[in-house]
């Protein structure tokens, strides 16, 4: 008897030590799954799918006319509320800007406003849209001007 009580002594011993194997792997692996799915979260949030409106705010160039409300011949000078020149929106990285009306040179600049770097900068003649490839570029804030005529538009977004 002294035999069969030590070796099932053993296989109780042999079995709890599986066990215990058993629960420490099993840790191991909750916590590098934990650890891969915060790692993937992480770098997911650094540069998110973006898509959106740019809300461009324009500002006249040229100086309002000073002289009052009527024009020459005394009639009182319509106002109304001015369509913007062009709308800008955000997709995947790239930066659309579609003009609502036939504009001959267009001024476009965007600058990274954290390090003050002019990532794009070009002069367009006659645009009816562009596209402004931005994938290259860091995860930040940026700002888009937009020159035309008698109009200056800006703009901020994020990659």
């Amino acid at each position: 008897m002294g035999s069969d009580e030590s070796s099932g002594l053993l296989t109780l011993q042999y079995k709890k030590h599986q066990k215990y194997l058993y629960m420490k792997t099993l840790k191991v692996l909750i916590f590098i799954l934990f650890f891969c799915n915060g790692l993937s979260t992480s770098t997911a949030q650094k540069c998110q799918t973006n898509a959106g409106t740019i809300v461009l705010t324009s500002y006249p160039i040229k100086t309002k006319d000073c002289t009052g409300s009527t024009s020459e011949e005394g009639l009182p000078i319509k106002r109304s509320i001015q369509r913007q020149i062009a709308d800008a929106y955000l997709y995947n990285d790239v930066v659309n800007i579609s003009f609502n009306e036939n504009i001959e040179v267009v001024n476009v600049t965007i600058t990274n406003e954290s390090t003050g770097e002019t990532v794009y900068s070009e002069v367009h003649n006659s645009p009816a849209t562009l596209s402004i490839d931005l994938n290259g570029e860091n995860c930040s804030n940026y700002l888009i001007e937009i020159e035309a005529d008698d109009v200056y538009m800006t703009g901020t977004f994020k990659l």
